[in-house]
């Protein structure tokens, strides 16, 4: 069963820096000839860099990075910074779009969707962090969001699992691969060496600096148990000698191991077969509820420990060769294969 539909303008609604990125890429991927518009509702739209890609609505930076809803110091910021006047001017926009696309697409959970279906143009629904793995944390899909989910021309979702617990809703759910996976970039640096530790700060500014002092800790006390420790960070923001800056997909191929305090990222690195070690953050985006979720979705993929403890934590790992090939094969499964944007393409002509 397919249902392509067959259009001139696009808009794609996204809802913050994992979105944006699978907006950018199916952008990358689709015809010439489709005028497409971007939306997004968290941030200042800074992935879209294509001049053909039209910025619609306010496009603006707060300080909690899209994670305030998760921690109350980081919304009373977004509020002082005008968090509610942003919010109604972004509703005034999704407003005026009405009767003025083809198609829209809707990246992310219950925001884009809504404002898909207040659009009232015919749309295809990407959940990329919504999934049936989470139990507890309430991550997964709700009454509400499924009464609207059975208004899309497809809806499709990142695992098997949350597309057969859809139908079962009667939802035209399918999954095609995973799309963050589709997202990672190349790199040529793909033979990692056992003592190889990508590490990842996070995409939030303010959490950054924080994070890599952590970090900083970790790589010095894991030069204590073997010398011949090199370590890598996916930032452009200052870092400690000890680190050497590359790209995140540099830093995901070439290392053995990866210590994230990053949503997406940590996923995509599970994704890729990298046993993944966290911990509880300083900063408003990889907090305990956040943390705990993530765990629930990774499983075994992702050790989360104290941070006083998570040098010994991947010494540990690095030297347990079945423990390690648990992990590699639990994140390949949990986050499933690439090609979910080629899939999406194909209904998008």
């Amino acid at each position: 069963m397919t249902c392509s539909l067959k259009m001139n303008k696009l808009l794609i609604i996204s809802n913050g820096h994992g979105e944006d990125i699978v907006a950018q890429e199916i952008i990358k991927t689709l015809p010439e000839n489709i005028e497409v518009s971007v939306l997004p509702l968290v941030g200042a739209g800074k992935t879209f860099t294509s001049p053909e890609t039209k910025l619609v609505g306010s496009c603006t930076e707060f300080p909690g990075g899209g994670f305030s809803i998760r921690n109350p110091l980081a919304l009373l910021s977004d509020i002082r910074a005008g968090y509610f006047e942003n919010i109604k001017k972004q509703w005034e926009t999704i407003n005026s779009l009405k009767g003025k696309y083809d198609l829209t697409v809707s990246i992310g959970d219950f925001v884009p969707l809504f404002a898909s279906y207040i659009i009232g143009a015919p749309f295809i629904f990407i959940g990329v962090n919504k999934t049936d793995y989470y139990h507890t944390y309430g991550y997964s899909y709700t009454f509400v969001e499924k009464i609207l989910l059975k208004k899309a021309a497809i809806v499709f979702t990142r695992d098997q699992l949350t597309a057969d617990n859809l139908k079962k809703s009667n939802i035209f759910a399918k999954y095609a691969g995973n799309p963050l996976m589709d997202c990672i970039g190349e790199s040529a640096l793909k033979d990692a060496g056992k003592y190889a530790v990508g590490f990842l700060p996070g995409t939030r500014k303010e959490d950054i600096p924080l994070n890599i002092e952590d970090f900083e800790i970790i790589a010095k006390k894991l030069k204590t148990f073997n010398p011949n420790f090199v370590f890598s960070i996916a930032t452009e923001e200052k870092a400690p000698k000890e680190f050497v800056k590359k790209t995140f997909a540099d830093v995901l191929y070439n290392s053995q191991i990866i210590v994230g305090l990053s949503g997406t990222g940590n996923e995509q690195a599970a994704g890729l077969g990298k046993p993944v070690v966290a911990f509880y953050g300083r900063g408003s985006q990889y907090n305990k509820r956040f943390a705990n979720a993530q765990k629930e979705l990774l499983g075994e993929a992702l050790s989360l420990t104290e941070k006083s403890k998570t040098a010994g934590e991947i010494w540990s790992i690095l030297n347990d060769h079945s423990r390690y090939n648990l992990m590699s094969k639990f994140g390949e499964e949990r986050m499933g294969k690439p090609g979910a944007i080629k899939e999406i393409c194909k209904e998008i002509k």
